[in-house]
């Protein structure tokens, strides 16, 4: 499992796919040198020409995206200094609890860009004073945040790279298990799997982080509230996946870093620099978070 998640992280199984289906045409060239010689070779170089460029500008378009994806997610987290870097670990934690689980590296590649987009709809200005609110909402204020899920799926349509499993898990990322979340209530096995592995490690994230209304949750404080609402709110297969692989360990031992990090910065920002360089190095291994 180790192993898949690295290959995940470096994109490996995705490069083998696309050599893979490459193949085929080194096949063709091969027969065509036997057949024909060099005319065989001259023949061969214009399919040649065609796939190294829709490969080069693939690979552009890809990178472009993730670059605007990434800015878009950063002008959110911007607004609150609690949720910095939030949206890039729960990417980083649905991709693992993925593999974890049995996925695909392709579809949990496609399972990191929606759990990143997760929170995409809370970009726009309405947000903004309401995600900043210490206290406890109001019932309208709880109206208008519960709408970014459906404003971030009409931005996620005008982005025709992504497909329809990547905008499910963002729509239902807040859907519960027993039925009572939303925007459709939708229960149980109802609920597409890549919005209740969101849902799981959004909740995750969220317990293993300081809010200003409270500290981080221990390990064991954790696991405790998982149990509680395994089968309530979250998926118990997905639950069950979680608590006994070394991910969520890992996880809320990284966290535990940052946040030591964090602490240090304030007092002794020069050696915190060194500290931070090397716990980066630390979380680009583990893939478990990413600031």
């Amino acid at each position: 499992w180790h192993l898949l998640r690295f290959m995940a992280v470096r994109g490996i199984g995705r490069t083998i796919i696309d050599d893979l289906m490459v193949l085929p045409i080194a096949l063709l060239v091969a027969f065509l040198y036997f057949q024909l010689e060099t005319f065989g070779l001259f023949i061969a170089i214009l399919p040649l020409i065609f796939v190294r460029y829709s490969y080069v500008s693939n690979f552009r378009l890809e990178a472009a995206n993730r670059d605007l994806m990434l800015a878009l997610v950063k002008a959110i987290e911007t607004r609150d200094p609690y949720t910095s870097g939030h949206s890039i670990r729960v990417k980083d934690l649905a991709r693992d609890l993925g593999l974890a689980a049995g996925m695909s590296m392709r579809k949990a590649a496609e399972l990191e860009t929606a759990a990143l987009l997760h929170d995409i709809g809370k970009i726009e200005v309405v947000y903004e004073g309401i995600l900043q609110k210490p206290s406890k909402l109001t019932p309208d204020e709880r109206k208008v945040i519960e709408s970014h899920v459906e404003r971030g799926v009409e931005i996620l349509k005008a982005m025709s790279s992504l497909n329809s499993r990547i905008v499910e898990g963002v729509r239902h990322h807040h859907e519960l298990w027993d039925g009572t979340g939303y925007p459709d209530h939708l229960r149980g096995q109802q609920i597409p799997l890549f919005g209740r592995i969101i849902k799981l490690a959004d909740t995750v994230d969220a317990m293993l982080s300081d809010r200003p209304y409270r500290k981080a949750l221990s390990l064991e404080e954790a696991v405790r509230e998982l149990d509680i609402f395994s089968g309530v709110h979250f998926d118990p297969k997905l639950v069950e996946t979680l608590v006994t692989t070394p991910l969520l360990r890992e996880y809320a031992e990284q966290m535990e870093l940052q946040r030591a990090l964090l602490r240090r910065r304030h007092t002794d920002p020069e050696s915190s620099e060194q500290e931070s360089t090397s716990l980066g190095l630390q979380m680009g291994t583990l893939s478990t978070i990413a600031r």
